[in-house]
């Protein structure tokens, strides 16, 4: 157990600072919302591109690893958004964000961080793909969804919805850090020596910064709205979604026991921090903001149990 508390502890101490940094105006929100900028821009796609650059090509696409974690974290989006839509009667906007909100990981400002702290070595590959998974299947599927719920009696055609998030797709610097990373790492190309050395330096602040940004970001969250919600969505990201992506992962054959330990631990963490700006736009900002609040707060309880039953410490 003290092994385990001096992984979680420096991951929610950072956190803390973070809000602190913002609840104390030492750094305005602003100035915060900037400071996210620089990890999203740089410092993580600069740990992304120089880990996968140094790869082997096939040890960063698994396709057993890819489909399984995938379908795991499917089956916790349809799964939340019939639980809403067709048991407690929801609209379908509404039952789409709390699926969501069990199903996509917050891995850039929260997995790998921990990952870093709880593996000595740590299956970055698992990462990369958990990340391709977020952005390019589970997000992009929510959105549609969203969309046809939001236009359903207009004149927006589902490809136009596919051509935009195609768009945001290309935009997105994690994304592009991975594909840059994939291509560098497939043509084996040597980087210079001082850009490594930038990388280097970038990649070492990433997940620093991170987890000063994600606490900074709870700043001006509280606990409203329905508590029975809150409470389901937390269960179902915290406990039910990695128990989903571990059971998902022993079913596909010849996925190594550190990338299977690897996809639960990233399943296991909170939501991604842009929940409530997802929400916001469909009337749910304040219990999206409470779900990621409480989430949050309760992963420094649940992380603790997911890393003794794995027994990574």
């Amino acid at each position: 157990m003290g092994n385990i508390l001096t992984t979680t502890a420096p991951i929610f101490i950072l956190m803390i600072l973070g809000f602190i940094a913002v609840r104390t105006k030492l750094v305005s929100e602003d100035g915060m919302v900037s400071m996210s900028k620089v990890v999203i821009y740089f410092t993580l796609p600069a740990l992304i591109f120089s880990t996968l650059a140094r790869m082997e090509f096939d040890e960063v696409i698994i396709p057993s690893y890819f489909f399984g974690y995938m379908i795991g974290s499917l089956i916790m989006l349809f799964g939340g958004l019939f639980l809403y839509s067709k048991i407690f009667k929801r609209p379908l906007s509404e039952s789409t964000i709390r699926g969501v909100g069990m199903a996509n990981s917050n891995s850039a400002f929260f997995a790998y961080p921990v990952m870093l702290l709880a593996f000595s070595n740590p299956p970055t590959a698992a990462f990369t793909m958990a990340l391709i998974i977020e952005n390019i299947v589970v997000l992009p599927v929510t959105f549609m969804i969203l969309e046809f719920s939001s236009s359903q009696g207009g004149d927006r055609s589902t490809w136009s919805m596919l051509k935009a998030t195609a768009k945001r797709l290309t935009k997105n610097p994690l994304i592009i850090a991975v594909t840059a990373g994939l291509v560098a790492s497939n043509l084996h190309v040597d980087l210079p020596a001082t850009a490594d050395r930038v990388l280097v330096m970038l990649s070492g602040a990433s997940a620093t910064l991170a987890l000063i940004v994600l606490g900074g970001s709870l700043v001006g969250n509280s606990v409203k709205g329905n508590a029975r919600d809150i409470t389901i969505v937390t269960f179902g990201k915290l406990v039910l979604h990695p128990i989903a992506v571990g059971v998902m992962l022993f079913l596909m054959p010849g996925v190594d026991k550190t990338m299977i330990l690897g996809g639960i631990l990233i399943a296991a963490v909170p939501m991604m921090s842009i929940y409530p700006i997802i929400g916001s736009a469909y009337g749910q900002r304040a219990i999206c903001a409470s779900t990621l609040l409480v989430t949050t707060i309760a992963s420094f309880f649940t992380l603790m149990v997911v890393l003794q039953v794995l027994s990574i410490q």
